[in-house]
């Protein structure tokens, strides 16, 4: 920092800082190591599991919400997370520009339940599969199943996962 900074803009970043150590700490033992002893533990952003994705008819291929001709408006797109049997609405993101949807699920189990609906379609399931870290805790999004077929997996991405609905 500069000698010249204000004191109030020295606060912030200080107290910025301690958030950003504080977000990426992680569980140590005495002897500096993680549980499973392997050395610290990297920095992890603590990121709900989301999936970013657009919904194209299964047969032309063509985008139901994006583009000329769309045949459906992103209001007509609901999201509900399943957790213990009842139904939670999940937020919508809409990237316009980019031209697809983003969801994130607050994870409560190793698979996690979203059920998606268009109006007049059948209801759609998402299977959220959930990883967690043993060593230094954390919570990844390892897959996703639509409709029992895989669109995303960490591995292999993609960036933008493509649902096929009939």
């Amino acid at each position: 920092m500069k000698p010249n900074t204000p004191p109030r803009t020295k606060t912030l970043l200080l107290t910025l800082m301690a958030i950003g150590l504080s977000i990426t700490a992680c569980k140590q033992q005495g002897n500096g190591l993680t549980p499973c002893g392997r050395g610290p533990c990297p920095p992890v952003a603590l990121i709900m599991p989301n999936l970013s994705f657009r919904v194209v008819d299964k047969t032309t291929g063509k985008d139901l919400f994006f583009g000329s001709g769309a045949a459906y408006t992103p209001s007509q797109l609901k999201f509900q997370q399943i957790n213990n049997g009842l139904a939670d609405s999940l937020h919508l993101r809409i990237d316009a520009g980019n031209q697809f949807f983003n969801i994130a699920v607050m994870p409560h189990r190793i698979t996690d339940t979203v059920t998606m609906n268009i109006s007049g379609k059948p209801q759609d399931t998402l299977l959220f599969k959930i990883t967690t870290h043993p060593c230094c805790g954390g919570l990844s999004l390892s897959a996703v199943l639509f409709n029992g077929d895989v669109v995303y997996t960490a591995q292999n991405g993609p960036t933008v996962a493509v649902l096929q609905v009939p």
